[in-house]
């Protein structure tokens, strides 16, 4: 089983320059396909268990893509963008297992019971989860796919915006803004 590591403490270990002479590497060797692997595994099964809530299902479908990605490897021109390459894989597995099923979970569902020996803090907490999750759920698609690429899988702004084909700075604005509405709505139906 895979197991997820928190999404801040997601970093690339490797410069442009490394990752490009490990994709090479992996290319000319699939034994160097491990180090490829083992650097994306948990922010793409991150990204799975988020939409879909069932770990095995996000298993396979990370298993699956890795399979992609280790079949289309020797095809793949290395242009400084191998993550959108990756998560256009990710993104096109989750769409076509989302055509297959009909599964949606509400965020609250996600989450494990409480520890907070406060029942009052407990109960405040999951009334903005919830509150959270209907915000969320209200999101226009794009929107909400980039909170995933950033906040669940772990990419920077520069791999969100070539995945998204916008520039670094215009999707960390467009970020911004969202956090920023998001924030003010959570605020503003509290009062």
């Amino acid at each position: 089983m895979v197991e997820p590591v928190p999404a801040a403490s997601i970093e690339a270990p490797w410069s442009p320059e490394e990752e490009a002479a490990l994709i090479q590497a992996a290319q000319s060797s699939p034994a160097h396909f491990k180090e490829l692997y083992l650097r994306w595994v948990t922010p793409v099964y991150r990204y799975f268990l988020h939409q879909i809530r069932h770990p095995e299902d996000a298993e396979d479908l990370t298993s699956q893509v890795f399979l992609k990605v280790y079949e289309e490897l020797p095809r793949y021109r290395h242009r400084g963008h191998f993550a959108a390459w990756l998560f256009t894989i990710a993104r096109n597995k989750c769409r076509d297992y989302f055509r297959k099923t009909s599964r949606q979970v509400a965020i609250e569902d996600s989450e494990g019971t409480a520890t907070d020996p406060d029942l009052l803090a407990q109960v405040v907490r999951r009334d903005e989860v919830k509150l959270l999750d209907h915000l969320i759920r209200a999101l226009p698609s794009g929107e909400l796919e980039m909170i995933r690429l950033r906040y669940v899988a772990g990419l920077s702004y520069a791999e969100i915006g070539t995945l998204l084909g916008r520039s670094e700075e215009a999707t960390r604005k467009a970020i911004s803004r969202l956090l920023a509405r998001l924030q003010w709505q959570m605020g503003g139906n509290h009062e």
